[in-house]
């Protein structure tokens, strides 16, 4: 009786384990194109600074010209910083200078910034409030060869 008790319980432990997401990277790779489900690091393109101190990593993909120039990136992160800190995170940020801030447009909980970097970078960012936590997509595009 304790074996069949003991057999049912690891097997429903197994079963429980098993469905639980998975927060394992998984990376695919398409020539020029990666593409990373819950990556460890953002992709290079990004200026960390733009991060809130806790973040998660959701998804990313990354566009190159070679092996070390970034075309195009996109990142998706979650954290739990909240809404007034990370707009003020992004607007100290861009006020010093390597990035300009062009365009800001708040929309209900959304917040979109567009800005523009050295050597004909963009970089945008939207901000969306889902209660405890907020959802952050940046993309950046390099519209120059160099």
């Amino acid at each position: 009786m304790l074996s069949l008790m003991l057999r049912f319980s690891i097997l429903l432990f197994l079963l429980f384990w098993q469905c639980q997401p998975s927060q394992i990277p998984e990376t695919y790779r398409f020539d020029p194109i990666t593409v990373i489900q819950f990556p460890a690091n953002a992709p290079p393109a990004f200026p960390q600074s733009f991060f809130p101190e806790t973040s998660k990593f959701i998804q990313s993909s990354e566009f190159k010209t070679s092996h070390i120039h970034t075309k195009e990136a996109f990142l998706l992160l979650e954290t739990e910083e909240s809404f007034a800190d990370i707009q003020k995170r992004i607007e100290l940020r861009a006020s010093q200078g390597d990035w300009k801030l062009i365009e800001k447009n708040t929309k209900d909980s959304e917040v979109f910034y567009l800005l523009e970097g050295y050597i004909k970078k963009s970089l945008s960012i939207s901000l969306t409030s889902h209660g405890k936590t907020n959802q952050m997509r940046f993309y950046f595009k390099k519209h120059s060869t160099y």
